[in-house]
């Protein structure tokens, strides 16, 4: 899966188009870069964005692209589409010259975008708006760069991921249900009491979606190591963290009930809401999942597990808005970028985290339990690299990942494996 989850996915685009927009800065004064259209002549604006199952999504959605268009005499035609049709259509339409003017990009798609010049830099827009990289999660920010330059505003965010563990199981194994395990070597200690009459201590999965690579690379940069290096033409997962962090998720084997190399996020989580394991990794949205199918369940959320003397790391998803290189309307969209990413519209966000830290604070404290937990799993989250065929990248990761669950390689030798391939196509 080239995204964070199916329900996260239905949902990112909820504050892309919320409340307020408008051509001011937060003082009311005129926005740096506006355009000023001639008088009486509309402009037009189009977008295109995920679809909403949610009805009260939909119709704030309406209501804000109201409001811009009264505030910027424009024309806001939005048009939405399942994920795999955004990413499918969308490529397919700036590719031809054509497409929206305002992209909703999924972060592992900016590299490719920007290497194609399908969209522009947005450098020259930043230096003049008030928006900056320190009010954006780290990771987040960094993952709307290519070779150095600007390409996408970072919107909406989730990890991969955060611990969730059953207290009552916990207590019921001799645990203390209000001290989970820390460290790698305590998951899976824990995770062995918690393995027993037919439970298991945890499951994890490769199965065929990319959720697995976010949680190994995660562990990989926790472990002291990185994915890639300076010059982005070589891979690093062979190194000593990349190799220490592959065996660490091979090992949950034994706390993990059979079949877990085929098995994905989705099935580890119904195991978890379903009673037959104790502990799940899982992004932070997953606490909508348990509310919906475990209401009376008793659990925590901790942070992920770490190598001893290491830093908790997940890995981000979300998605990043861009400006069409063809577009006709660019100031017009860097505008709705621009008010559509401000601290007060992104706390409106009802689903996804917003990716600006002090909007985030915020959304959390309101909309989850144990938000503290969830804001220092964000702080320091990594990224995929940024990379044109990252896609391509990740299938190779994914099948030294199955490989290794399987019994077939060591994790050395998988990765070396990997690398090697990994490397011809960073230099293709």
């Amino acid at each position: 899966m080239r995204h964070l989850s199916k329900a996260a996915l239905v949902i990112a685009t909820t504050a892309m188009i919320v409340s307020g927009c408008g051509g001011k800065d937060q003082n009311g004064a005129p926005a740096a870069g506006s355009s000023t259209p001639e008088a009486g002549k509309k402009q037009k604006l189009s977008i295109w964005t995920l679809q909403q199952a949610d009805v009260n999504i939909q119709e704030a959605q309406k209501k804000a692209a109201k409001s811009f268009e009264e505030k910027f005499n424009a024309e806001v035609e939005i048009t939405t589409f399942p994920y795999l049709q955004l990413k499918d259509r969308m490529l397919a339409a700036v590719a031809g010259g054509e497409g929206p003017d305002i992209l909703l990009l999924d972060q592992i798609w900016v590299a490719q975008y920007a290497a194609a010049n399908y969209v522009i830099s947005i450098d020259d827009y930043l230096q003049k708006s008030d928006i900056k990289a320190d009010d954006y999660f780290k990771g987040a920010w960094e993952a709307g760069s290519f070779k150095n330059k600007m390409y996408a505003v970072p919107f909406d965010v989730g990890v991969w991921g955060v611990l969730y563990y059953n207290k009552d199981m916990f207590k019921a194994a001799g645990l203390d249900p209000e001290k989970p395990p820390v460290t790698w070597e305590e998951f899976l200690t824990y995770g062995k009491k918690l393995t027993r009459d037919g439970k298991y201590g945890t499951s994890n999965w490769a199965g065929s979606s990319e959720s697995v690579q976010c949680m190994v690379d995660g562990f990989t940069v926790a472990a002291g190591g990185k994915l890639l290096d300076e010059t982005g033409k070589s891979i690093l997962i062979n190194s000593d963290a990349g190799v220490k962090a592959l065996e660490f998720w091979a090992n949950m084997n034994a706390i993990s009930p059979p079949g877990s190399v085929g098995k994905n996020e989705e099935d580890a989580m119904t195991l978890f809401t379903s009673g037959q394991t104790a502990m799940a990794m899982y992004g932070e949205w997953g606490q909508d999942t348990i509310a919906t199918r475990a209401p009376k369940m008793n659990y925590g959320v901790a942070n992920l597990p770490k190598p001893e003397g290491g830093e908790s790391v997940g890995t981000f998803g979300g998605f990043n808005l861009a400006i069409n290189a063809k577009s006709k309307s660019k100031e017009l969209a860097w505008e709705f970028i621009k008010y559509s990413t401000n601290v007060e519209n992104q706390k409106q966000i009802t689903m996804l985290t917003p990716a600006n830290k002090q909007a985030a604070k915020a959304y959390l404290d309101q909309k989850r339990k144990y938000p503290d937990v969830i804001f220092n799993q964000l702080t320091t989250a990594t990224y995929r690299p940024n990379v044109a065929n990252y896609p391509e990248i990740a299938d190779v990761q994914l099948q030294a990942t199955q490989k290794v669950m399987s019994g077939k390689m060591t994790a050395k030798d998988a990765l070396d494996e990997a690398a090697t391939k990994i490397n011809k196509l960073l230099n293709k």
